[in-house]
């Protein structure tokens, strides 16, 4: 299988905590992302000294990861994540896989 993944980096606002915005990842995850059409895993990460997080996510193809993006923003099940975010902090990278190894 040749997926696709999604690397996206972004702050919180201010006064979330590190605990509190993993739940509300966590509540994305459960209700969004868990039920689109392509969804492989989301793996979640922090740089503490930048006080970034780094979402990595792995879909069937390109193709279902913009449609499930373009959703997100119209759906409510992911307004709480996305009310959570600095937009100017947010970046997004999207690239097919080349190779795995394990």
């Amino acid at each position: 299988m040749c997926m696709t993944t999604e690397l996206v980096t972004m702050k919180s606002t201010e006064g979330i905590t590190k605990e509190e915005f993993i739940t509300i990842v966590d509540g994305l995850e459960k209700n969004f992302h868990s039920k689109q059409s392509g969804f492989i895993d989301t793996e979640l990460l922090y740089d503490e000294a930048n006080c970034l997080w780094i979402m990595v996510q792995h879909w069937e193809s390109a193709e279902q990861l913009k449609a499930a993006s373009r959703k997100m923003f119209k759906d409510s099940a992911a307004e709480t994540f996305v009310k959570s975010l600095k937009p100017e902090s947010v970046k997004m990278t999207i690239a097919p896989q080349i190779k795995r190894w394990k």
